[in-house]
């Protein structure tokens, strides 16, 4: 192969140059999946600054342990389970532990070099307070208990039975697909072998979250409101899930809702008369801005009074009920409600100025070719 055409490939692969390193278009790639969102070009820029503040902590003569950065990585990886997931091989791993070296690296930079200037005085929160408090108005929320009650109990969920057992033939080597057509609910996917097509971490439904935790051809069992998704997890293109589906439809026969709302009736009255039965199972949401409610609920707890109980409401595998406990009207919130807040937003605003600053004047006198 002609040396000419050997440096062109080398060179296609390469994003961009810092200093002498090379940062490839594969590596950039391996990065991104740990900051999904972030643009190709956002992240050349991102890896660009964290090189700059990994080189100035090195010229500072900051170091990071290794035991420093286990540490980081097993609170990281136990706060986001759906990390773990994500590494796959040790080059993927050994990027990851990069990133965590340099996060760590900075943030002892910033610690070292900006501590002072990073403080807030009570006179900086207050003039801030008096210069927006008519954009820091808090708006109208609502705080409800709810507590929910199952169609069926969980010895008599023939359905949950059901789904286990497919999965259990799934786990013992039987076809997906042979499954999807033998048993899902789904009209639109059996067709398809129950194909989902692709799903990116931020279009995960809440009921959906455990499927990060799935390996490659792994499958679980998910609850939603329409029933249980046995889910496939096919592979991973990057950060997105390529998944297939076999959906059990919730169906319930008249006698089982009637005798379910029966019994959450009963414990209705028993709510109301303060029987603290069922203490445990009940669960308070809020205070939660009433505009981020959906339309349904929304609806719903504005026909309620303040400890008025709502009638029993079918919604999936189960009745809920829910109690209003306070309703708050919008309002300009008083210094000492918001005053940590602001405190951190206005620490928030001088690292991001000071870092923008250093990092100007750094790149002044750094190589930096983006190809």
């Amino acid at each position: 192969m002609p040396l000419i055409f050997c440096l062109f490939l080398a060179f296609d692969e390469l994003a961009c140059v810092i200093d002498r390193e090379p940062i490839t278009k594969e590596e950039i790639k391996y990065i991104s999946i740990f900051y999904p969102g972030v643009s190709y070009y956002e992240m050349i820029d991102r890896i660009i600054n964290n090189k700059i503040m990994e080189h100035l902590a090195e010229a500072e003569t900051l170091e990071v342990s290794e035991e420093e950065i286990a540490t980081m990585k097993e609170g990281l990886m136990s706060n986001n389970p759906g990390i773990a997931s994500m590494i796959t091989d040790d080059y993927i791993d050994k990027l990851y532990t990069e990133q965590i070296r340099i996060q760590i690296y900075s943030n002892k930079l910033l610690g070292t070099r900006f501590r002072e200037k990073l403080k807030v005085s009570p006179t900086e929160i207050q003039n801030f307070y008096q210069n927006h408090k008519d954009s820091l108005i808090l708006p109208e929320s609502v705080t409800f208990e709810k507590m929910q009650i199952p169609v069926l109990t969980p010895e008599n969920n023939r359905l949950l039975k059901k789904a286990e057992n497919i999965l259990t033939e799934y786990k013992k080597g039987a076809d997906f697909t042979s499954l999807v057509k033998k048993y899902s609910d789904d009209v639109l996917t059996i067709p398809y072998g129950g194909k989902l097509g692709k799903l990116a971490p931020n279009e995960i439904p809440p009921y959906l979250a455990g499927l990060l935790e799935l390996g490659e051809g792994e499958a679980g069992i998910f609850e939603s409101p329409s029933g249980y998704h046995i889910i496939k997890l096919e592979e991973r293109e990057g950060m997105d899930l390529v998944l297939s589906q076999i959906l059990l439809q919730f169906k319930f026969k008249e006698g089982e809702i009637k005798s379910a709302e029966k019994r959450t009736l009963g414990i209705k009255k028993q709510w109301e008369t303060g029987d603290s039965t069922f203490a445990d199972k009940i669960e308070t949401i809020g205070p939660l801005p009433i505009q981020a409610l959906p339309p349904g609920l929304y609806s719903l707890l504005d026909t309620l009074e303040t400890e008025q109980i709502s009638d029993p409401i079918l919604e999936g595998m189960n009745f809920h009920l829910i109690k209003i406990k306070e309703r708050q009207k919008n309002r300009i919130p008083e210094l000492s409600e918001i005053k940590d807040r602001l405190n951190g937003l206005l620490v928030q605003q001088k690292m991001v100025n000071l870092i923008d600053e250093l990092l100007e004047k750094e790149r002044k006198h750094i190589f930096i070719k983006k190809i």
